[in-house]
């Protein structure tokens, strides 16, 4: 169990769940005598409401010591659903997650540049996964992805001509933003595991 990762996510790891998949292969490169596993159910093609139905076979099935989540992007984008709509059943689905598995939590933040048509709802949700991560740690952690992309982007501007972006101009993620999102959960993931 412990070493079972689960990662669950919708369009914030790419169209074809790019980094999702680069992200297993950095783990792998990085630690090759480590015996762990991965599920990989990335880009998800079912909303968040078919998730918590199914999270009995889907999820907690999996018996996974560590599962990733990146979830609400794929709503804000074809759900015509409000980011506090989508922050409680988010919200509910983490405390059931909670409250009946061991596993250990990790809640990725979805820069606001990815949905460009309404920020403030990419905002609300962001700041309930801040929340639950404060509330319910050290099992749920905080992946501030969110934060991190921010400093890349502003690190990208003293570039200059020569910076490239993470996102386009309708807030789909480039094959950089994958990467960048790759290797920063595989930092996040290895630090964990020499931690426990």
């Amino acid at each position: 169990m412990e070493n079972r990762v689960l990662v669950i996510g919708d369009e914030l790891f790419g169209p074809k769940g790019e980094a999702a998949n680069r992200f297993v292969e950095a783990v792998l490169c990085r630690e090759p005598s480590r015996p762990i596993q991965f599920s990989v159910n990335v880009p998800i093609a079912v909303s968040l409401s078919q998730i918590k139905a199914r999270l009995s076979s889907d999820v907690i099935g999996k018996n996974a010591g560590r599962i990733i989540m990146g979830l609400g992007l794929r709503e804000l984008n074809h759900g015509g659903t409000d980011g506090a709509s989508i922050a409680s059943l988010y919200e509910t689905l983490i405390n059931e997650l909670v409250n009946k598995t061991q596993s250990r939590l990790f809640l990725l933040t979805i820069p606001p540049e990815m949905f460009p048509i309404a920020v403030s709802e990419v905002e609300y949700l962001n700041t309930m996964i801040r929340e639950v991560c404060d509330t319910n740690a050290p099992r749920v952690v905080l992946l501030d992805f969110a934060r991190f992309a921010e400093t890349f982007k502003e690190k990208q501007m003293e570039r200059g001509k020569f910076g490239r972006s993470l996102f386009m101009e309708d807030g789909e993620p480039t094959s950089l933003c994958c990467m960048l999102l790759a290797l920063y959960l595989q930092d996040k993931l290895v630090e964990d595991l020499k931690e426990m």
